[in-house]
């Protein structure tokens, strides 16, 4: 099985959103290998009180119209730029619902019409009884139900095998996960998340995606799901969906692998004494590793990085990012940096790059339809690409943009980063001991920041415990994984019946 990378729940201008779907799946290409970018298309329940929700009344209307007069040019748009084996492109349009919770409809092929109904069994039975393949995944879950959280006493497994757990609107894990809800919709509430569903023995793989509506699927920060799958195509993808072997990171490509007595995440399988076994290729230093048993935590690593020098000389594999931005908000920075290694090779490149932050129906304005960051060049002793930055939003909302490069060299080896007033050289032995930064134009300008070198026995894991002990008639099990710099990853689940 294969790695890819995708986001199935990401706006544009389709419906309501920024930017035309043309420019949605050009940023695509650039950090994801399959993507979904979903229409808004119904709402049964919506409020009718014009005088508190006009806004959201006239803003929805305006974008299932518009969807559904553009349905057959949106269509037409993902079969030019879907590429079998380099880049997939599934077709997807959104159902709302106060009393069941938000859903996407998620179509396998590049066809289907716009189906809604007034109730979720409405809508399922309508999308049986057309017969193209469908999945419909429940997403920003964790809201009060009643108020577009998810109802677990309508779920139904068959018709949706994967629960969206992470987005920019948060993580709906548990009501105790990192990224709480912070949207007008309001908190979390604990009978909505995915620990209440998995409660009451529901069998659903994690997914994450941006649901970001200024036109950037794969945002970093925002969400983005793994699938393992043998090759990159339709098929392939679309049953990795089924079959559950998904699982959920905020922004950096953690490569993860589990498995429970030799069946992996998203599994059934069957045994009194279980061999679990997980493993993890990060972008930082390991904050901690927490395997889960029924909901509960059951065992935790909290990895320290290695003391022990690596000899200069010594031909090593470490991670370095580069990351840039700061400054005030106006006017924007454009960029054009290049970054040279001597001695060693760069082994692979990991963009980071985000979208303009938004999420609420009333923040479509003022974002220009550009490509805003690209890499140019990459060889194996350099790099080189172009951004257009501005300052943060606030000093909890990051707009800096990264790459992650994988260098295999000696910590004797220099890197040289050029361009945008820059002219700066640092030894990898340097950056092992600390972070660099470099400012364009002394205070309070743009910066640059060339990030703590991280070895590779400091961002891998690997890791066997058995349990001899089942609780359950069947027992579940799942790992989430933390890196320093915030960023996670939720595995799916594997079930084992004694």
């Amino acid at each position: 099985m294969n790695l890819y990378w995708g986001d199935i729940h990401n706006h544009c201008a389709i419906s309501y959103g920024h930017g035309s779907l043309a420019r949605a799946l050009t940023l695509a290409r650039q950090q994801l290998d399959f993507v979904s970018v979903t229409g808004h298309a119904f709402w049964p329940d919506m409020p009718t009180d014009r005088a508190r929700h006009a806004r959201t009344i006239d803003i929805h209307t305006m974008g299932f119209e518009r969807l559904h007069a553009g349905w057959d040019r949106v269509l037409t748009t993902m079969r030019d730029n879907n590429q079998e084996g380099e880049f997939v492109v599934f077709p997807s349009y959104e159902w709302h619902s106060l009393a069941h919770g938000d859903h996407h409809v998620l179509y396998r092929d590049i066809d289907g019409a716009l189906i809604g109904g007034d109730t979720l069994p409405d809508v399922r039975t309508a999308l049986a009884r057309q017969g193209n393949p469908f999945i419909l995944v429940p997403h920003h879950i964790g809201y009060a139900r009643g108020v577009r959280g998810t109802n677990w006493d309508t779920y139904a497994p068959n018709h949706s095998p994967i629960v969206e757990i992470y987005s920019l609107h948060g993580c709906s894990e548990s009501d105790e996960a990192p990224y709480p809800m912070l949207h007008t919709m309001g908190p979390r509430d604990a009978r909505s998340t995915a620990r209440e569903g998995l409660e009451r023995g529901y069998r659903f793989g994690l997914v994450a995606s941006t649901d970001q509506h200024s036109g950037y699927p794969g945002s970093y920060g925002d969400g983005r799901l793994a699938v393992y799958a043998p090759d990159l195509s339709r098929g392939a993808i679309w049953d990795a969906l089924l079959a559950r072997r998904t699982y959920a990171v905020t922004g950096d490509k953690i490569e993860a692998a589990f498995s429970v007595n030799g069946e992996p995440l998203g599994g059934v399988t069957t045994g009194s004494r279980r061999e679990i076994e997980f493993s993890a290729a990060g972008s930082d230093f390991w904050d901690h590793a927490e395997l889960l048993k029924n909901g509960r935590l059951w065992r935790r690593w909290a990895p320290v990085p290695s003391p022990r020098a690596i000899p200069p000389r010594k031909n090593t594999r470490m991670k370095l990012r580069i990351e840039w931005g700061w400054a005030r908000a106006e006017p924007p920075m454009s960029w054009d940096l290049r970054l040279s290694l001597d001695g060693g090779a760069i082994s692979g490149v990991e963009t980071c790059f985000r979208g303009e932050p938004v999420l609420r129906h009333d923040q479509v304005e003022g974002i220009e339809e550009t490509i805003p960051h690209a890499l140019l060049e990459r060889g194996e002793s350099h790099v080189a690409w172009r951004s257009t930055t501005t300052g943060n939003y606030s000093t909890r909302h990051p707009t800096t943009q990264a790459i992650i490069l994988t260098l295999d060299a000696p910590p004797s080896a220099r890197v040289t980063l050029h361009g945008s007033g820059l002219d700066c050289t640092h030894s990898l032995s340097d950056l092992l001991g600390g972070s660099r930064v470099h400012m364009t134009a002394g205070f309070a300008s743009p910066a640059v920041r060339l990030h703590r070198v991280v070895p590779e026995r400091d961002y891998t894991l690997h890791r066997v415990v058995v349990d001899p002990a089942p609780r359950r008639e069947t027992d579940y099990y799942y790992v989430r994984l933390a890196q320093r710099n915030a960023q996670c990853a939720w595995l799916s689940p594997v079930w084992v019946t004694a």
